[in-house]
């Protein structure tokens, strides 16, 4: 123990005292922390994934850098047999070498930490996530330094140990490539995914820095370093004195192959995971015990998926994956029941899942340097009772993150007695805009999507349970009172409008002109009922967002659509500072597209009054201002704020009892004869009566195709959808799917100081450090110098 404390010591410190080490530290750091402040600020997302996946090449140059001199020095220089004649055994020595090199790697990567410290200032990263990934990022860093050391021992070429360093780490990973374990599938069929699995360094890194810390991957990187700390504890204690070297090749041989089999068991074998993040993504929710535990009957699960060989690699481990999921539901409620099938084995099975919506699709893959498609199986299908089945027809490896609310939802609307019908409202067709989008994320909830005109002869659909009015237009009172009886008999009724819409134009200067649309607002009629209104005014903001138009141009004898960047304070960016944490329906969005909308105006005294509870759900930026609708195209610098700023509500919830509108009294259908006798008000209970739900969002174009899928305006919707027509039980589950922050905007002094501390700051503290070092060693020398020319005077 002494003596790997000893040589620790001296490996480590020997690198302060080295001119290289200061210039690869600090090339490390500028190019490391400066490729991923590249970008940061266009993107805004407040985590470091993109930092850690360009980790792997520059941690192997860098490793190879810093190992290339271990062994190969000492061989150079003549110290080796004197190193070896100490008495310490050999382990130690290598022991010593190896920590003291990964301790001064470590030394160096600490300073990346200023880009999680910056993350931590500038928003909410998730801890979790950066603490697996820093783990994933060390163990990494011992496998390059172990296969350095190694090599360094064989050569006393400094450059031949770093060129074999680099050659090898390379291999290892590009064998992690999808492309390049395809083509030697192509050509070695077996070869490609077996090497992909026992030696990429890829598919074992990336776990990590999405926040997980598999035990599988955790073996793979320790066990490859104790394998090249083994061979070369052999090549130190036997290659390099002289004897027993025919026992070292196959030695060799024997312990690499030992790793390589190893881990690719492992890659087979289900073992256990430490999930890190904070939203705990990677864990089985509480939501699905309870969803699980609502099983009167046993539910099968059948997952009908192609072989291994006939898998692409990037697909081979899916099975492992999947079946580890489905023993965990399995394990949660015995009533769960699953098999894994190969549907090619059986002609006659293929055939009836054809039958059933399950096909094999196709996927791409490199044979023979051939670009190919394959169909393969990988489909999941659930029965339960007599209802007829659920099916996810395709399982591929991007949606394993997706898979437990895919798998849950549809179990949860098994065990419900009938499917919810959602009522779809959207305005007279002069004012509507596009919402096919929005009936495909209703269906894909499972619920039975029905249009309705709100007519006399073609009112709500039966059994009902939420209206969603979108863009409505103008209603009639009949219409609108129909709307509130539905409330008032505990419907829910979810409406997004907003005082105009806009139009984008190119000038004959080529300036962007923005002509605004009115629409009709006559659904404050019956909103103002409740203490609430949508404004008859235009919300602008600051913290807007960058779209663009596209418009077809001439370029010589030729046209092409190009796409021209639109920025207009409208287009209003809502990021989660402006939402409710606390609320299902906001809670885990990371930004918003609030397009052309209105702000809502709150009567609180009354909302009271009535005994409604209110909750704004999100607001805009505390930079944010109103206009009133002008007719004619505006140009941005039309919109420049006028009067103070202020934070504005822009989506609201009332809960509670509602009161009939009207006081009551039914008014007429269109057409409809006045009856000569007065009509007398409907009882207060309406013919029933309950707690009710109105959601009210100043912008129907934030739904709209085109718009809806643009940050997490679709995971609104389907948040609230799910909390208003099926209870909500199922929103922490959706929750997890989008993972992604958002950082709120930078001011462009903000961001100047932060690159110049991330990019340039732990380059100068180096810079800075070694040139004191030097300059103590100079001083101390000259000083040493002086003394001894005195005392020989």
């Amino acid at each position: 123990m002494r003596g790997l404390l000893v040589l620790l010591k001296k490996e480590f410190l020997a690198y302060f005292r080295s001119p290289l080490a200061y210039i690869f530290a600090v090339a490390f750091l500028l190019v490391v922390n400066g490729l991923y402040m590249n970008t940061f600020f266009l993107a805004r997302v407040c985590d470091l994934r993109n930092f850690f996946q360009i980790l792997p090449v520059l941690l192997l140059i860098f490793g190879a850098a810093l190992t290339m001199r271990v062994w190969a020095e000492e061989r150079k220089s003549g110290t080796l047999g004197l190193l070896l004649g100490f008495p310490y055994p050999t382990w130690s020595l290598v022991l010593g070498k190896f920590l003291g090199t990964y301790l001064f790697a470590l030394t160096v990567l600490a300073g990346t930490l200023v880009l999680p410290l910056m993350l931590a200032v500038l928003g909410d990263p998730d801890q979790g996530a950066i603490l697996s990934g820093y783990l994933g990022a060390a163990l990494l860093l011992s496998f390059y330094l172990s296969l350095g050391i190694f090599l360094s021992a064989l050569f006393e070429d400094q450059i031949a140990v770093f060129v074999l360093t680099g050659v090898i780490g390379l291999v290892s990973i590009l064998v992690g490539t999808d492309l390049v374990s395809s083509t030697l599938d192509s050509w070695l069929p077996g070869v490609g995914g077996f090497l992909r699995e026992a030696l990429g360094v890829l598919p074992h890194y990336r776990s990590f820095f999405r926040g997980v810390v598999p035990l599988r991957d955790v073996l793979f990187f320790l066990s490859y370093t104790l394998v090249f700390l083994v061979l070369n504890g052999l090549t130190v204690g036997g290659f390099l004195r002289y004897h027993r070297r025919r026992l070292f090749y196959p030695a060799v041989a024997i312990w690499l192959g030992l790793a390589l089999f190893a881990n690719a068991i492992l890659s087979r074998l289900i073992l256990p995971r430490l999930d890190l993040t904070e939203e705990k993504l990677y864990t089985l929710s509480p939501v699905t015990r309870k969803v699980l535990a609502r099983l009167k009957a046993p539910l099968r699960i059948t997952y009908y998926v192609s072989s291994p060989g006939k898998l692409p690699p990037v697909m081979r481990n899916l099975a492992v994956e999947v079946r580890s999921f489905l023993e965990e539901l399995s394990a949660l409620n015995p009533r769960v029941h699953f098999a894994v099938v190969d549907p090619e084995r059986d002609p006659e099975l293929a055939r009836k899942l054809q039958d059933r919506g399950i096909e094999p699709f196709a996927v791409q893959t490199i044979e023979r340097d051939k670009v190919s498609v394959r169909r393969v199986y990988s489909a999941l299908a659930l029965s339960y009772l007599d209802k007829p089945e659920e099916v996810i027809p395709q399982v591929v490896p991007d949606s394993l993150s997706t898979l437990e609310y895919d798998l849950v939802s549809r179990i949860y609307r098994l065990t419900l007695s009938r499917k919810p019908v959602v009522a779809l409202f959207t305005g007279a067709p002069s004012f509507s805009v596009s919402y096919q989008t929005v009936r495909k994320i209703l269906r894909d909830l499972n619920l039975q999507v029905k249009g309705t005109p709100l007519t006399r002869n073609n009112g709500l659909p039966k059994g009902t349970r939420l209206l969603i009015l979108l863009s409505p237009g103008k209603l009639n009172d009949r219409q609108l009172f129909e709307i509130g009886k539905f409330l008032h008999q505990g419907g829910s009724v979810l409406v997004a409008a907003s005082v105009a819409r806009f139009s984008y134009q190119s000038s004959p200067e080529g300036k962007i002109l923005a002509t605004p649309l009115p629409q009709d607002l006559s659904i404050n009629r019956l909103l103002s009922t409740y203490g609430l209104r949508i404004e008859d005014r235009v919300l602008l903001d600051r913290q807007m967002v960058t779209m663009a138009m596209s418009q077809e141009r001439e370029m010589g004898i030729f046209r092409a659509i190009v796409h021209i960047p639109v920025n207009f304070p409208m287009q209003v960016q809502i990021l989660p500072p402006q939402m409710d944490p606390s609320s299902p329906l906001t809670r885990g969005l990371n930004a918003l597209l609030y397009l052309w909308g209105s702000p809502l105006q709150l009567e609180t005294p009354k909302i009271k009054k009535l005994g409604l509870r209110s909750e704004v759900l999100f607001r805009s930026s505390s930079q944010a201002w109103t206009r009133k609708v002008d007719f004619g195209a505006l140009a941005p610098e039309d919109l420049r704020p006028s009067g103070s700023l202020r934070s504005y509500p822009l989506a609201v919830l009332l809960q509670g009892h509602f009161p009939l509108p009207f006081n009551g009294v039914p008014p007429p259908w269109p057409g409809e004869k006045k009856s000569p006798r007065k009509k007398k008000a409907l009882p207060s209970s309406g013919g029933s009566s309950g707690k009710g739900r109105l959601l009210v969002v100043g912008s129907g174009a934030m739904f709209a195709d085109g718009i809806i899928d643009i940050f997490d305006n679709a995971l609104f919707l389907a948040n609230a959808v799910e909390s208003m027509a099926l209870g909500g039980e199922l929103l922490s589950l959706r929750a997890k799917l989008k993972p992604i922050r958002y950082l709120p905007p930078v001011s462009e002094t903000a961001a100047l100081f932060w690159r110049l501390v991330t990019v340039l700051g732990p380059a100068f503290f180096w810079m800075i450090l070694g040139g004191f070092i030097f300059w103590r060693r100079r001083y101390r020398r000259q000083r040493f110098y002086r003394e001894v020319r005195g005392e020989s005077a």
